[in-house]
């Protein structure tokens, strides 16, 4: 059995469906009942110890993504010790790049939570992806209406990755008992204004406007400070530490990354671009 803890997530979702499609069995810690086929479902919360408990009963391996937030570091710990008591022979954790000290808050927090599996001796996998291809459809709405969205960023090239990606390199080493740590990236390093001629060479027009830190800070007025500083210490990261793809999802998949030209002609209609045959998929650098 392999118990999923944040799977209504993006990753979360991607993972049980790869773990179904190889007939393994699956639970997933929910707070209400979801649509998630063939999955079984206890029905909690991760905060509460007892759920998590009742989640984990007989799991020989555990994925776990909580969201960002204010409270996912002691949500996570909590889950690692309940880990350890049920004595789980494999966890795979979503994690983030970077040092110990690194001055993104997030990724300062996932580093104590992976000294804590350490601590506690749990056979392990920490997965340590950039940025997500499917962030950039929180500008979707925006670019459909507008044609257009900001960054800080200029023109430094992100190493961004598909979150389907990232989960079958989680189904991989849960079910292959891969263990290690792995910083995943797609086939290539893009700019913000890269993204938007992509964009625009398939049909919509869009154009990637660099403002100030505290001009994107007022453009995020009303999301909570913690995602906003988030969102400010990550770009700013991105300009001060250069990022490089690498060839990691390709070595432990056995095959290219998903590149960004087809997530963007998947997802065509939401930037209000036409839909068109799909781009060869990119090999990796």
């Amino acid at each position: 059995m392999i118990v999923v803890i944040g799977g209504t997530g993006t990753t979360g979702r991607a993972v049980l469906r790869g773990l179904r499609a190889q007939g393994v069995p699956t639970r997933a810690l929910v707070r209400t009942p979801t649509d998630l086929p063939g999955v079984e479902q206890v029905i909690g919360d991760a905060a509460d110890p007892g759920a998590v408990r009742a989640a984990l009963t007989g799991a020989a391996g555990l994925f776990l993504a909580m969201g960002n937030g204010p409270r996912q570091e002691a949500i996570e710990l909590g889950v690692v010790d309940e880990a350890a008591r049920a004595r789980v022979g494999h966890l795979v954790k979503l994690s983030a790049p970077g040092p110990e000290n690194s001055p993104v808050a997030v990724a300062r927090l996932h580093h104590r939570v992976e000294e804590a599996v350490r601590s506690w001796g749990i056979t392990h996998t920490f997965l340590r992806p950039y940025a997500f291809f499917q962030n950039l459809l929180f500008h979707a709405d925006r670019i459909r209406a507008t044609g257009w969205f900001p960054t800080t960023t200029g023109d430094t090239r992100l190493n961004m990755v598909d979150a389907r990606d990232v989960a079958d390199v989680a189904v991989n080493a849960l079910t292959f008992g891969a263990t290690g740590t792995h910083v995943l990236t797609g086939p290539e390093a893009v700019s913000y204004p890269e993204v938007a001629a992509k964009l625009t060479a398939a049909g919509r027009p869009t154009r990637c406007v660099n403002i100030t830190p505290d001009e994107l800070r007022a453009d995020l007025r009303g999301a909570p400070d913690w995602l906003v500083n988030h969102v400010l210490e990550i770009q700013h990261l991105s300009t001060t530490h250069p990022e490089h793809p690498n060839d990691t999802v390709s070595r432990l998949l056995g095959r290219p990354p998903r590149s960004l030209d087809n997530f963007l002609h998947e997802h065509a209609p939401a930037f209000g671009a036409p839909t068109t045959t799909p781009p060869q998929q990119a090999a990796t650098n």
